[in-house]
């Protein structure tokens, strides 16, 4: 590990009174401790937050964030730490606060499809409750360990997404502790205590908690919509030698909406591991793979799917496409199937030959975009000796795509590391003057927003951070403002 950050200046008066606050053993300015806080496996820079506060009632969330502002220091929320665009890392020292301890699953309602949970919930941990039940949440390609409502709050996506849309448009309500401590509620919990079904009909105040990347407040609960398991699970696997060819029947599927996820990705991505150094892709080997899950309640249902997955594939053959049916690699396959993965999100599958580096390019592009965005991202990716690993996916049908690129890198060098956020960063100004919009975007990427963004669209941002978080104390920095 390269970059080890500075020692920062811890005030022993602070860490007395967040003892007090969560008890001894959970509040710490330790130097050792911090450091396991400071990075993540992305390029951005490690920095040392001053204190480490793990609370566990929504009392003591509120009684941290007044002792911060009153003091003016920085918070940076904080859960399961597996994001890798550096949301978590502390631009401005500070506390930061892990939520890891506040996980009870509060509620699961079997009629109206909804849970109640707490921000330490993993996505292991709702899973094996919501099996009791025969039902699902919409589990991301990334580890167990994951926490599902920074995934929701952050516009994470999922298993389900091609269905019902990112993670983000499955919320119901949430309970949220202000910068300055006051408790807020937004969605029907907000009109009656004990009611967590429905954002709508109200006001979508929770639109100012979510895609925020821990700017406005602390996520003390949230609601989230749950769906029923069916029994038969179909995979339609394909391939083709073009981007073009795939982003076309990707959309000529997605127009039919009969698939819970709707993917492809370049040989690159389908290997296990993801190849580092850059190495060419076999001539036999199709450049683009899909799979697309599809769940059915009965034998003719699946027939039906079927069915209009064949039609889909003669269209496109009309077209004069490379579409072919193939076989999708098993293990793969299998960590995007059966979510929450072992495998997908793992050193493992990512990052063993580089060595402990990754990050992105994350993105939503309209498909008509894919291709010329793609061919300029392998160039840039190739000429620093990159793998061109890219994932694309469409939401909701056809209505809005993902293009996003996972880049393992070695970690052992400053060169290493500067090597690929400079071609990270060169993919996302490709994207970006594309039309597409990065999510979970670390701050070089938000520079890169603001610079092209409406001047009317910053100030607003501006206005509303401010109204909330007047002493700006919540994840100093990280909206690049």
């Amino acid at each position: 590990m390269t970059g080890m950050p500075k020692d920062s200046n811890v005030d022993p008066k602070f860490t007395k009174r967040l003892c007090e606050i969560v008890g001894e053993k959970n509040a710490t300015d330790k130097k050792h401790i911090r450091y396991a806080y400071s990075y993540d496996l992305s390029f951005v820079k490690p920095k040392s937050p001053d204190y480490i506060v793990m609370p566990t009632s929504v009392e003591q969330v509120q009684e941290v964030m007044r002792f911060a502002n009153q003091e003016k220091i920085s918070v940076t929320p904080y859960t399961a730490g597996t994001n890798i665009g550096g949301l978590c890392i502390p631009e401005n020292g500070g506390i930061l606060l892990d939520m890891k301890r506040m996980n009870k699953i509060l509620r699961i309602d079997e009629e109206s499809h909804y849970a109640v949970i707490e921000p330490g919930v993993s996505h292991a941990q709702l899973a094996s409750e919501l099996g009791k039940f025969n039902l699902r949440w919409s589990w991301p390609v990334g580890p167990p360990s994951s926490s599902v409502s920074s995934n929701a709050i952050s516009h994470g996506i999922g298993g389900l997404s091609g269905r019902y849309g990112l993670n983000s448009e499955e919320i119901t309500s949430m309970e949220v502790v202000l910068p300055t401590g006051e408790l807020v509620r937004v969605g029907s919990c907000a009109i009656q205590e004990d009611s967590w079904h429905s954002c709508l009909p109200l006001p979508r105040v929770d639109g100012l908690f979510t895609g925020w990347l821990g700017t406005t407040g602390i996520i003390t609960k949230i609601a989230i919509r749950v769906h029923p398991t069916p029994p038969i699970l179909k995979v339609f696997t394909a391939s083709t030698e073009k981007i073009a060819h795939m982003g076309s029947y990707l959309r000529t599927l997605g127009n039919y909406e009969i698939c819970d996820d709707l993917t492809g990705v370049s040989w690159w991505l389908s290997q296990v591991p993801i190849p580092y150094p850059y190495k060419p892709k076999p001539t036999e080997a199709p450049e683009w793979i899909s799979f697309a899950t599809t769940f059915s309640w009965t034998q003719k249902e699946k027939e039906a799917r079927e069915e209009i997955w064949k039609m889909v594939v003669d269209e496109e053959t009309k077209k004069g496409s490379s579409l072919k049916e193939t076989n999708y690699p098993a293990e793969a396959l299998k960590a995007r199937t059966q979510l929450p993965s072992q495998i997908v999100g793992s050193t493992k599958n990512y990052t063993k030959q580089a060595g402990a580096g990754i990050s992105w390019p994350g993105t939503f592009t309209p498909v008509n975009k894919w291709e010329p965005v793609y061919d300029k991202w392998k160039e840039i990716l190739i000429s620093r000796n990159l793998s061109p690993s890219v994932r694309v996916t469409n939401y909701r049908g056809v209505h809005y795509g993902m293009l996003r690129a996972m880049i393992p890198f070695p970690k052992k060098t400053p060169e290493t590391i500067e090597n690929a956020r400079q071609a990270i960063v060169e993919c996302l100004k490709v994207d970006l003057d594309n039309g597409g919009i990065p999510y979970k975007p670390p701050v070089d990427f938000g520079l890169e927003i603001n610079k092209r963004a409406h001047p009317g669209y910053v100030e607003l941002l501006k206005k509303t951070k401010k109204m909330l978080d007047p002493n700006d104390i919540m994840n100093t920095g990280k909206l690049a403002l």
